[in-house]
């Protein structure tokens, strides 16, 4: 387990260096949250990153340069460790000026810096993402499989969607998983 305040620095450098490169990243999951609150509620195994993914190249050089340069490709993009610290980053596309991520709800990823991390904003995706993602997790993990901080993460992201926000996107998951399903006959 990282401390928080390494978590933070990382956070920090990472997306001060990015900024300065022109590379736009996002918080995602378990921090994203947090910056949405603008307060750290637990501590966090890993730090979960989008990027855009046009920048992926000069993402990945901003990543060496900070000692995280060794890479394993997962199906969704990669993970990378340094000093015991874990970033597990995903790509975003850019669609008519918006980022996103394929198959979810427009706006996930804003341009804005929604997010406050002990006092230093950052972009984070958005709740509808967040949420959107934990259906996805209901769907491949039985639910006696989690763990607390994933209850915490889902009440959370709950708390700050009303009831149609929440049917909206259950809806859109639904033909989603629909519309994968049938290319796959």
């Amino acid at each position: 387990m990282n401390t928080i305040s390494q978590c933070v620095t990382v956070i920090r450098t990472l997306f001060d260096e990015a900024e300065r490169r022109g590379i736009l990243l996002w918080l995602e999951n378990g921090w994203a949250i947090d910056a949405r609150l603008g307060s750290i509620t637990r501590e966090h195994e890993d730090i979960d990153i989008a990027f855009a993914s046009d920048k992926k190249a000069a993402y990945r050089e901003l990543l060496a340069t900070m000692g995280f340069n060794r890479h394993e490709v997962t199906d969704y993009g990669f993970l990378s460790r340094h000093n015991g610290l874990l970033l597990d980053s995903e790509p975003c596309f850019e669609t008519n000026g918006e980022y996103g991520f394929e198959n979810f709800p427009g706006g996930s990823c804003p341009i804005e810096k929604q997010g406050v991390i002990e006092g230093y904003n950052v972009r984070c995706v958005s709740w509808e993402a967040m949420y959107f993602e934990f259906l996805g997790y209901l769907d491949e993990i039985p639910r006696e499989q989690w763990r607390e901080k994933d209850f915490q993460s889902l009440r959370l992201i709950e708390a700050h969607l009303n009831q149609d926000q929440k049917q909206l996107l259950k809806d859109l998951h639904t033909r989603t998983i629909y519309v994968m399903d049938d290319t796959r006959c």
